[in-house]
């Protein structure tokens, strides 16, 4: 990247009949081979593919004061990366060029699209996050603690209840906010066994202050301007947003916060909903009648904007 660091990536060619060139943008604490699946269907179906680890999990080294931390002063190195690896993607693989990604992704790439929407086609977020549940304590209060934890220079703590990587447990609470699959989501422990440096643990309090900054960025209006009535230039970067895009979420997730991801969607022309009745967070990574009905509506939207 532009300051020197190291970003894991991957790309797979595709077939000169393929459908296109897509970008895989994973979520928080993902690494590139709990996606192994989709990326081999991806592929087998002629796609281009590229992906990456975001800086600061999977491979691409850490941020925190532990490799256990899941931590960020800011999303703006995320955003320069993303731009970065945009461009690589965009000069590795030809077009047309498209996007899918997934909770914190889905995140980044909306705040990124804010200032360039003519980079893609058109892009699927799949469980984006728009807004964070911080159970038990409610966005609210985590916004709160967040921020006096970060004053009072504890920003590199885990959140409460947080802490550094463990093995998954079939039918654990963490299992089901997740997937219903108990076999996809021990494959991402399976790999960790595998190679131990994949493994993270919880967000901190500075990731979680850096994500309510990063949140108002995109949904609410330029803070010298709210309630100025100055036009246009008052909207919030969201409705900046004309690349066309499917919105995918389950029916009921426990880490973001559908009810802003309703709210978002409904305020952008260019976006459209749907619900996954029993579903989890981890769309892509649920059990096999649902993942596929949601991979095949994801790249059926992609392919021809339906």
């Amino acid at each position: 990247m532009a300051d020197g660091w190291r970003v894991r990536t991957v790309l797979w060619e595709g077939r000169s009949d393929g459908p296109g060139s897509l970008l895989f943008i994973t979520g928080r604490g993902d690494f590139l081979e709990k996606y192994c699946e989709t990326f081999h269907d991806l592929v087998d179906a002629g796609w281009g593919v590229a992906s990456f680890d975001w800086r600061g999990q999977g491979l691409s080294g850490r941020q925190g004061k532990s490799g256990m931390h899941g931590h960020s002063d800011g999303f703006e190195n995320w955003l320069a990366d993303l731009d970065a690896l945009i461009g690589w993607f965009r000069a590795s693989l030809p077009p047309p060029f498209y996007a899918m990604a997934h909770s914190m992704g889905g995140h980044l790439l909306q705040r990124h699209l804010a200032g360039e929407n003519g980079e893609f086609a058109r892009a699927v977020l799949l469980s984006p996050m728009f807004g964070v549940t911080a159970r038990p304590i409610g966005a609210p209060m985590a916004r709160k603690l967040a921020r006096l934890m970060v004053r009072l220079g504890q920003g590199g703590r885990f959140v409460p209840g947080g802490g550094p990587y463990v093995a998954g447990a079939a039918g654990s609470p963490r299992q089901l906010m997740l997937t219903s699959d108990p076999e996809r989501y021990l494959d991402e422990s399976w790999w960790v066994s595998q190679n131990p440096a994949l493994a993270l643990g919880s967000v901190t309090y500075g990731w979680l202050e850096a994500a309510f900054r990063s949140l108002d960025a995109l949904l609410e209006p330029p803070a010298q301007l709210r309630g100025t009535g100055e036009g246009a230039g008052s909207a919030p970067a969201l409705q900046r947003i004309t690349t066309p895009m499917l919105v995918l979420i389950p029916e009921a997730d426990a880490l973001v916060d559908n009810s802003a991801t309703q709210r978002a969607v409904a305020s952008m022309a260019c976006a459209r909903l749907e619900v996954f009745p029993g579903a989890a967070h981890e769309l892509l990574r649920e059990a096999s009648g649902i993942r596929a009905r949601v991979l095949a509506r994801a790249t059926a939207f992609l392919q021809n904007g339906e």
